[in-house]
């Protein structure tokens, strides 16, 4: 086998992997699988006539019959109620009426009728689909027989697909809310006891997937292939028709073309099929009908390439083309494409004839010319870069020089602009910093201010909280003085004796006032605790700290801004106390519990969640609200310095940079998951011991 050069292989996979593509770009247009379709009945027409099946007659209501009756169109429904009769007598094991019966006639003839198909009982009668078109909306109409027809009967639709062309070529089975026509007959025949399977295997073979879906119509050959005779010889089918005409048979009434006015109209229940190009005649309905009961029997549908299939068709074929043309000149390369699709054709046509398969003929054809085409292309393509080749070597000497001198232009330029960029990232390095520094001052200073603040204030605090305790005391040792005086009687005349009710009146309001005071300086004392608790100012390093009462200090401070409007949701876990700056893990607190609350516009809801591995060598802070989020786009960068969604005065970008460098610095990790409208999740995760 020859060695092909790596230069010449790559085209070649380049021209078949660009053939495929277009032949499936163009296999997927209209007008092209209307090409693809008269393919098909160029199969259909080269395989020739195939033998119709011997289990079906139709009975053609055709213009010798109307001669012979002497009736016009529409017949009587007693004379319908006649042949039915007959064709049970006559053996038939299903009778399919293709005549639509929805509108009443004559009360007689209609319960004529009605009394023959309830006698017979194996019946099938058929419906219709129309199309209904007005300015406003389509819709499709279902056309049944008459209730009295439908009771004793069964109801099927042809269920038949025209293509654009004006060719019946598919037919659907089983429709979500109806059967075919074809089904209900086949399955009346199949119930038959008197039927085996033997006789039909290829039924068996048919999921309810498959019936489901679009069949194409294994037709045996043109107009009249399957066995055809007149209505009135079936009515004397025993004088008329030989034995055993209609024994065991499932027999189709139908109207034939001859009994239809102008068929080359297409006028009444006739279609064109993929014969009629040949044979210049349609095909009655009933016909069709017929062909489709018989594929349904034997299992011979024309089975259709899935989409997979047939793009691995067309990839094996514009390969081995490909391959094929990869060393050949034009001339010698157009005569083998033409023996390839050649080739292709006749393997097409065998496969179709033996086994019902339908390649796609036109697209494998097309898939092979532009291969051809692509090599043409590769080798003018070729021809020009020779050509480009030989210029380049002659001026080769030129350019090198020019090549030299540019690279050094080049690479002093890339010098230049390597030293411009490491000044500008230093410069926005040093405006960071610069900026964080500031920021951390501030909060430093903060701290400070907070400690000295509580400080200052707790002093006279204790002193306003202890003399609370003695102004008590003193109290009620008045009020028992002032009782025992006002039991005893010792009063002056000029002094009144005292009102008991009034009395207990002052008094309580004097131990209320009190209390009241007392519970007001626990509450400064308590934020005062908070205050110094969330600075932390006495920090000398490292320290064991409980984060839970950092959160519960910096709740206490944003009570105001998450009162009455947001509410908390606490699930602590057993936390171990972590060795870390409690000052600045508070600081980090703060900012996404107020980070939190201006996400939430109205009133919502926070989630605070601790927990620790089994281990216990690190924990996790969970901090999640219902706010608006951050969009996909601003997520990836919210950590970033400076890099804020909130108004231009309402914040400088720097709490969350900020907040990341503390946790960073800890030896920690800080993640955020956030969706548009749900709300966002800030997990803290902290080394227990400080690396």
């Amino acid at each position: 086998m020859p060695k092909f050069q790596a230069p010449l292989l790559l085209p070649t996979v380049i021209i078949a992997i660009v053939t495929f593509g277009i032949t499936t770009l163009i296999g997927n247009l209209a007008f092209f699988s209307l090409i693809e379709l008269k393919g098909l009945d160029l199969l259909f027409t080269l395989r020739g006539s195939l033998p119709a099946s011997s289990q079906i007659v139709i009975v053609a209501i055709d213009e010798s019959s109307m001669v012979e009756i002497k009736q016009q169109w529409p017949w009587l429904r007693s004379l319908h109620a006649q042949l039915i009769r007959q064709l049970h007598q006559a053996g038939a094991k299903v009778i399919g009426i293709d005549i639509l019966f929805s509108e009443p006639s004559d009360p007689a003839e209609d319960q004529a009728l009605t009394d023959a198909l309830q006698e017979v009982g194996n019946t099938v009668l058929v419906s219709a689909l129309a199309l209904e078109n007005d300015p406003l909306y389509r819709y499709t109409l279902r056309i049944d027989p008459l209730p009295v027809f439908r009771n004793v009967a069964a109801v099927g639709n042809p269920l038949i697909r025209i293509d654009a062309d004006g060719i019946v070529r598919r037919t659907r089975i089983l429709a979500p809310d109806m059967p075919s026509f074809a089904l209900q007959i086949v399955r009346r025949y199949l119930e038959n006891p008197a039927v085996t399977h033997k006789t039909t295997p290829g039924f068996q073979r048919f999921s309810q997937k498959d019936l489901l879906k679009d069949l194409l119509i294994n037709y045996p050959g043109p107009p009249k292939t399957v066995k055809t005779v007149s209505y009135y010889q079936a009515l004397n089918y025993a004088r008329l028709l030989p034995p055993g005409t209609f024994s065991g048979k499932i027999v189709l009434i139908g109207r034939s073309l001859e009994a239809i006015p102008e068929p080359q109209r297409l006028s009444g229940d006739t279609f064109l099929t993929p014969f009629s190009w040949i044979s210049q005649q349609p095909a009655a309905g009933v016909e069709i009908q017929a062909n489709i009961i018989s594929n349904l029997l034997e299992g011979r549908f024309v089975t259709e390439l899935s989409q997979p299939m047939q793009s691995l068709l067309l990839v094996l074929l514009t390969s081995i083309a490909s391959l094929t043309l990869i060393r050949l000149r034009p001339l010698t390369g157009l005569i083998v494409t033409l023996i390839l699709a050649g080739l292709f054709f006749a393997t097409a046509l065998l496969i179709f004839s033996q086994a019902s398969i339908w390649l796609p003929v036109i697209s494998g054809i097309l898939a092979l010319i532009l291969v051809y085409g692509g090599h043409l292309l590769a080798r003018v393509q070729r021809v020009e870069q020779d050509r480009r080749r030989l210029l380049e070597d002659l001026n080769r000497d030129l350019e090198s020089k020019i090549t030299e001198r540019t690279q050094e232009l080049s690479l002093i330029h890339q010098e230049l602009s390597q030293r411009h960029q490491q000044l500008e990232t230093a410069y926005q390095e040093l405006t960071r910093t610069q900026e964080q520094l500031i920021q951390s001052e501030k909060m430093a200073s903060l701290g400070l201010l907070v400690a000295g603040v509580a400080h200052e204030l707790n002093n006279p605090t204790s002193y306003i909280h202890s003399n609370l305790e003695f102004i008590e005391e003193y109290a009620e040792n008045l009020a028992s003085i002032i009782k025992v005086y006002s039991e005893s009687g010792h009063f002056s005349d000029q002094v009144d004796r005292p009102n008991a009710a009034y009395v207990e009146s002052l008094l309580q309001t004097l131990r209320e006032l009190i209390s009241s005071c007392k519970e007001g300086t626990e509450r400064i004392k308590k934020i005062v605790l908070d205050l110094r608790v969330f600075s932390r100012t006495d920090d000398l390093g490292l320290m064991a700290a409980d984060l839970h009462d950092g959160l519960e200090s910096t709740l206490s401070l944003l009570a105001k801004e998450y009162q009455n409007r947001i509410t908390v949701h606490r699930d602590y876990g057993n936390l171990p106390r972590v060795e870390c700056y409690p000052g600045q893990i508070n600081q980090v607190f703060m900012n996404l519990l107020q980070n939190a609350a201006q996400a939430i516009p109205g009133r919502g809801e926070v989630w605070i969640k601790t927990e620790t591995e089994a281990e216990a060598t690190q924990v996790s802070i969970h901090i999640q609200d219902n706010g608006i989020g951050i969009s996909e786009s601003n997520l990836a960068r919210i950590f970033d310095p400076f890099f804020t969604t909130k108004p231009i005065g309402s914040g400088t970008g720097l709490g969350l940079s900020i907040s990341y460098g503390i946790i960073e610095r800890h030896g920690g990790k800080m993640l955020v998951k956030s969706k548009i409208n749900e709300g966002t999740t800030l997990t803290i995760e902290l080394p227990v011991r400080h690396l």
